[in-house]
């Protein structure tokens, strides 16, 4: 499904590509991606000049813009990345590691933290690392930007100390740091500890140690998730979300509804740490742009800030995540799954943690196939916001002529 914004003024067009986390939700982006890269043009230059992500998207985005020079390779490297993931390459699962955390943390329970190694997580991360070393080439980034194939890419993660939640990104020397409520951008050369503490997800995963303090989650603080990509100076977005946007229904009769289960909670978390601050953002954006339509100027001074409408482009599941990973709940390591039943997360309420945990090749796969029949879908809309209308017809410029018309 998609949401859709256009503009009829003509500016320079700065294409911002917003990569948000979702755990193993994140394979739909590749495929998503995957469809872009068929559309266009095989000789076609990298069509996002400004590239962020958070927590599982961050590593999406990083790949992606060390790729920035060869986009299609880059989308395609993607593709195999996630067709051949499988839990073991995110966190351990033997049954040793599984049971010295159970013990751990039980023992730290028991006995008031008087332990003096505490447990840092209830996961072990170091596979992912090791992953991510194998397959980013981080040099690329400043060769693609130096190029003029990428203006900028940015990973952001929340300071546990500081509160704030910080966009580290590489671009070009005009970028200017940015400021504000509980969030600020910090220019750097990204490493792989900047994706390892976007994508240390709380409790789960170890936080990471960036400079002077420790970050978790890039997600948790993340109130303006579109914000960095403005900074940076996009002016059309194209948003790839991980969540279907359809609405649960009620439950009708109160006797059927059973007290949440930890996994269902933790889904619930989940849900709330990935995909809330997003939606609440487009909202935001689409008020903003509604407003800024009945002004003569077409601009809002507020502040130090010139707002302006923004273009942009939602694509997000046609399908409900959550009924496609109930089919791979068997493809779990036996001592994730012992883990996942203990907290209830096997039941049909512990689907949303699941779909999160869910690192196996075939959901990915699923995953990516509904991302690259959803991008299908919105093809006219792609071409248009990324400015390829010479590969529409006249019949696909009428029906983006309607919908925009009727957003």
């Amino acid at each position: 499904m998609y949401w859709l914004s256009f503009k009829k003024k003509q500016e320079k067009q700065v294409t911002g590509l917003i990569l948000p986390g979702g755990g193993a939700r994140n394979a739909y982006q590749a495929g998503v991606l995957k469809a872009i890269a068929d559309m266009l043009p095989e000789d076609t230059d990298n069509p996002f000049d400004v590239i962020c992500g958070s927590s599982s998207g961050a590593l999406n985005a990083v790949l992606l813009a060390s790729s920035a020079t060869r986009f299609r390779e880059g989308v395609d490297r993607l593709w195999g990345i996630w067709a051949n993931f499988h839990v073991g390459k995110v966190f351990k699962v033997d049954n040793w590691t599984a049971i010295k955390s159970a013990f751990g943390w039980g023992a730290n329970f028991l006995l008031g933290g008087l332990i003096k190694s505490q447990p840092l997580s209830v996961l072990d991360n170091s596979p992912l690392r090791e992953l991510l070393e194998r397959h980013i080439r981080f040099a690329r980034i400043q060769q693609a930007i130096d190029s003029g194939a990428l203006r900028a890419v940015s990973v952001t993660a929340s300071g546990y100390t500081s509160g704030l939640s910080v966009t580290f990104y590489q671009g070009i020397n005009e970028l200017v740091p940015w400021q504000r409520t509980r969030r600020t951008g910090q220019p750097t050369e990204l490493t792989i500890n900047h994706l390892m503490a976007s994508s240390a997800i709380p409790v789960l995963f170890p936080a990471v140690k960036l400079r002077h303090e420790y970050y978790g989650d890039g997600s948790m603080r993340q109130t303006a998730p579109l914000s960095p990509a403005l900074h940076m100076g996009a002016n059309r977005l194209l948003i790839i979300g991980v969540r279907n946007p359809g609405q649960d229904a009620q439950p009708e009769d109160d006797r059927y509804v059973r007290y949440p289960s930890f996994g269902q909670i933790s889904g619930y978390i989940f849900d709330t740490l990935f995909m809330d601050s997003l939606d609440a953002d487009i909202e935001r954006m689409r008020r903003i742009n509604h407003t800024i339509t009945e002004t003569r100027s077409k601009r809002v001074e507020y502040k130090d800030t010139s707002l302006r409408q923004i273009d942009y482009l939602v694509i997000s599941p046609s399908e409900d995540v959550r009924e496609i990973v109930a089919k791979y709940v068997g493809n779990f390591p036996r001592s994730v799954r012992i883990l996942l039943k203990g907290i209830g997360a096997l039941a049909r309420e512990g689907r949303p943690l699941m779909s999160y945990l869910m690192f196996d090749a075939p959901f990915c796969k699923e995953l990516m196939e509904l991302g690259y029949r959803d991008g299908l879908a919105a093809r006219e809309q792609i071409l248009h916001l990324l400015g390829h209308d010479e590969l529409l017809g006249e019949q696909d410029q009428g029906q983006i002529t309607a919908k925009v018309s009727g957003d």
